[in-house]
Order: structure tokens, then C-alpha cells, then sequence
């Protein structure tokens, strides 16, 4: 199962911050900016051009990146997201795991990577989750099916300040090629409770341009504003933008 070794520091903490930073792009709004390893990380929220959410990310120096594998146990970063993301769409907060030697299945997702979550289910409550042997019928209890997409299956157990997580079975890395990204489902009691992004750093170190659909469930719970697509852009100096893009309103 995998652990977690959770990394709090005074600035994850803001989660309730309703200032944002400023910055060169007007059509962002910021969360607070926290370090992470050398570098730092910060949460936002972009506009279309009727002002309506478009996307929701979160923005990783250069100096962040390269410095992560001196970091050798499992981290985690908590990020704010401004009070636009929350107030419009169903996420609350972000959480970036670090798993420098990867986890569970053995010879598929054991390589260095970053689980990227963007967490429906509110902070207290996250934290609030056991390991699966203390309460596994609340990992055990699954949503209904039309709130997950068609062909994503439930892992076995669950882990402690996350959940249960629900894998497309028709990606490359299941079907024997390497795994370098992919799309992945939490729940927790019944209800879908992340989205996630799951990415190695090796292949954050091509520098890539991704822009993928993401496969949509048939209902959802909350109203909000949801994404469609999700992306990885690397910046001209080095930063790179993760982002969940296509918001659209269910």
C-alpha cells in the first residue's frame, strides 16, 4: 500500500487564504505560492474571454522540478486554490505527492512520479482518512457507477489521507508499454473525491507540451464548473503549468 509522508509547512496551511498573489497574466488569479524543495509552486484559476473559468492548475519552477530527486522519501505538498476555483467549480485544494521510488502495482507505477490531485473532498476530511484495515468498508464503498467513466476499476485497499483509486485499464502502461502519464479517479464513503493527474519525472523532463481529453463520467454530483481536457506546458524558463482545462459547466 502506499504511504505517505505528508510535508506541512506554515504556507500549505493557507487554505483558506482569500488574497491572491499578482502576476504578468490578467486573465489568472492566484492562490498563495508555497516551497517546494528548491523551488516553488502556485495555484491558479484562468478566465475565457467572457470571464467564465477555463482552466485550473498549478504552476512548478524550474528549481522545484530539478530538485526533487534529492528528496528520497514520499512527500506531499498541500496547495490552496483561490476562492474563484473553489466558489466555481467542486475542487477545494491540491495536493501534489511526491513518490520518489513510485508505488503499487509492482512493474507498472514503481518509477519516480508525481500523483497531481485535485481533491473534491474538503481538507479536514482528507486528513480525516485512516488506513484501509480501520475502516474498510468506507474504502469499500464505491459510487454509483455513472459517476466514474466507463473502464476505470478500483484498486485494491485504499490509502490513508486519500482514499480508494480508480485506474483507466485501457492505458499503455496496462497493456505493456511504459508508464509516463495518465488520468486516474479517487473515492472515499461513496463519493468520487479527486481527479488526478499522475506523471513521471522523467518524462516532466522532456519538457512536454501535453494537451489530453479526459474521459467523462455520465453524471455529477455537485454542480460546478468541470474539466474536459487536461495538460502539461513547459514555460520559456523552465517552469511547467499542470493544468485541467475545458472547464465546463455540469
Amino acid at each position: 500500500m502506499k504511504q505517505i509522508l505528508l510535508y506541512l509547512s506554515a504556507a500549505t496551511l493557507l487554505l483558506g487564504c482569500g488574497k491572491s498573489d499578482t502576476d504578468s497574466q490578467p486573465d489568472r488569479v492566484y492562490g498563495p505560492s508555497i516551497a517546494m524543495g528548491k523551488g516553488k509552486v502556485r495555484t491558479w484559476l484562468s478566465r475565457d474571454a467572457q470571464g467564465n473559468p477555463a482552466s485550473i492548475g498549478f504552476t512548478m519552477t524550474k528549481e522545484a522540478l530539478e530538485s526533487m530527486p534529492s528528496i528520497q522519501t514520499v512527500s506531499a505538498f498541500m496547495l490552496a486554490l483561490p476562492d474563484e476555483a473553489t466558489e466555481k467549480t467542486p475542487f477545494k485544494h491540491v495536493m501534489i505527492d511526491w513518490n520518489p521510488q513510485g508505488h503499487e502495482p509492482a512493474g507498472i507505477y514503481t518509477v519516480p512520479h508525481f500523483d497531481f490531485h485535485f481533491y473534491i473532498q474538503p481538507m479536514n476530511e482528507v486528513m480525516a482518512i485512516p488506513t484501509y484495515d480501520k475502516a474498510p468498508a468506507k474504502f469499500d464503498n464505491v459510487p454509483a457507477a455513472a459517476y466514474l467513466p466507463v473502464d476505470f476499476v478500483k484498486g485494491p485497499g485504499g490509502v490513508p489521507a486519500m482514499g480508494a483509486h480508480w485506474s483507466d485499464v485501457t492505458s499503455p502502461e496496462f497493456k505493456g508499454q511504459p508508464f509516463t502519464e495518465t488520468f486516474v479517479f479517487g473515492s472515499y464513503d461513496g463519493k468520487v473525491t479527486f481527479w488526478e493527474q499522475m506523471v513521471t519525472l522523467d518524462f516532466l523532463k522532456t519538457n512536454p507540451n501535453l494537451d489530453k481529453a479526459i474521459r467523462q463520467p455520465a453524471k455529477f454530483e455537485t454542480q460546478g464548473y468541470y474539466p474536459t481536457r487536461y495538460s502539461i506546458r513547459t514555460n520559456a524558463d523552465g517552469s511547467q503549468d499542470v493544468a485541467m482545462d475545458g472547464l465546463t459547466r455540469r
